[in-house]
């Protein structure tokens, strides 16, 4: 049986790592989260031009699965700054039947290459992570590669059950 300041001590250093998130920025683009909310599988990020963005994680504790979110403080796709880290009552079993479905896809690889501008749309980025540094990241602006279509759906599925519009749109 753990020590009474044994306890004190992990219970503070519990603390202090969620107080660290919700006190500064920090880059999504790190794994800096706290010691309790488990390894990131899924990051959600949907970052459109006229509205308020919206940043997402299920990430595995154990055999729990939890929702966070975040607040996007700097939107830009390349620098993608949050700050905070609250967890989202969602049930655990979705969770991790997103992931699956997600895992499961053979998608191509290939990005758009039809050579389109714009400065209005919506940037949309879906990462999954496994273990020892292994992840993908998957991003589109607006309309996305047709060979993606069924993790669009996926995602847009995810937003909706989230309380978010369509990532799509």
């Amino acid at each position: 049986m753990p020590s009474r300041s044994r306890e004190f001590r992990e219970q503070r250093d519990l603390q202090a790592s969620w107080d660290r998130l919700r006190a500064e920025p920090w880059s999504a683009f790190e794994l800096r989260r706290t010691l309790d909310s488990g390894l990131p599988r899924i990051q959600l990020v949907r970052l459109p031009s006229f509205s308020a963005p919206s940043f997402w994680e299920i990430c595995e504790y154990g055999s729990e699965w939890k929702l966070y979110t975040s607040t996007v403080v700097d939107p830009h796709w390349s620098k993608l700054t949050v700050l905070g880290y609250e967890p989202v009552e969602f049930d655990g079993r979705k969770l991790k039947t997103y992931f699956k479905r997600l895992a499961a896809l053979t998608l191509p690889i290939a990005p758009e290459l039809r050579s389109i501008g714009g400065l209005d749309g919506t940037v949309i980025q879906l990462a999954l992570f496994g273990s020892l540094s292994s992840q993908v990241r998957y991003q589109w602006w607006s309309d996305h590669p047709p060979g993606w279509k069924p993790l669009v759906k996926i995602v847009d599925h995810m937003f909706k059950a989230f309380g978010g519009p369509e990532g799509s749109k």
